[in-house]
């Protein structure tokens, strides 16, 4: 009798070990999967809040953007009042690439770069000339072999291009829509209009029929900012990125 009492103990306890090793693994299992799969939801929400934060913060700047739209205005005013006006938030993911030791160009992260936007565009005659002879009108001038879309230099103080990331930046374009763009380029003479992709909290000041040939397209945009916005990785503590983060640029 104890033989068989014994014996029953050993295979309950055997049974029991077997089942702690059991949910041992099993619950290394589950652990495992939620350390890898958990925080790919978690990360994406923080994410989307913040790019949702970022856009909230970027249009808060709307007035101090239009007063500076106005200041930078005067070499054009001989244009008369434009046919078209609005602001809007501007958003686009920006990669950040690998700048240490190992492997160089990989993308590590991307970012959700916004910044506030503010345009006119203005009708030009029939008379008005070509993009060389209204340029010289307005005191700048232009590349020597325009095409159907042209950045008029010299004309605006700060100048096409000349502004850094944390600075007021303008442009000022003459634009043919209806003439052929560059194969390279063929966006570079579509007007842009409110709400356009990627855009948000729009305000529009004149919404007039766009009749004219040509335009001149005047532009003011404000310091850009970003915050990380992560990417899509195997594991989210490895590795450089496998692709853009879904769903961003996030503008909602």
């Amino acid at each position: 009798m104890d033989e068989i009492r014994e014996a029953s103990h050993a295979t309950t306890a055997a049974w029991s070990s077997g089942r702690r090793w059991t949910v041992g693994v099993v619950t290394a299992v589950v652990l495992l999967g939620l350390a890898v799969f958990v925080p790919g939801p978690i990360f994406r929400a923080v994410h989307m809040h913040s790019a949702h934060k970022l856009v909230d913060e970027v249009a808060t700047g709307r007035a101090e953007l239009l007063a500076t739209q106005d200041e930078i205005r005067s070499p054009i005013e001989r244009l008369g009042t434009p046919v078209r006006s609005w602001s809007e938030v501007s958003c686009w993911l920006a990669p950040r690439y690998s700048d240490g030791d190992g492997e160089q160009g990989l993308v590590m992260f991307y970012r959700q770069e916004c910044a506030l936007v503010a345009y006119e565009i203005y009708a030009l005659s029939p008379d008005a000339g070509d993009a060389a002879q209204v340029a010289a009108r307005l005191r700048g001038h232009v590349s020597d072999n325009p095409t159907c879309g042209e950045p008029i230099l010299g004309t605006l103080t700060p100048d096409f291009g000349a502004s850094r990331v944390d600075e007021y930046d303008a442009e000022l374009w003459w634009i043919d829509p209806d003439a052929t763009a560059p194969a390279d380029q063929p966006e570079r003479c579509t007007l842009p209009k409110p709400g356009d992709a990627d855009t948000a909290r729009v305000e529009t000041g004149v919404d007039e029929p766009l009749a004219a040939d040509a335009y001149i397209l005047f532009q003011v945009r404000s310091p850009i900012q970003s915050v990380d916005v992560g990417c899509e990785r195997w594991f989210a503590w490895l590795g450089s990125c496998m692709g853009k983060p879904h769903g961003l640029p996030s503008l909602s």
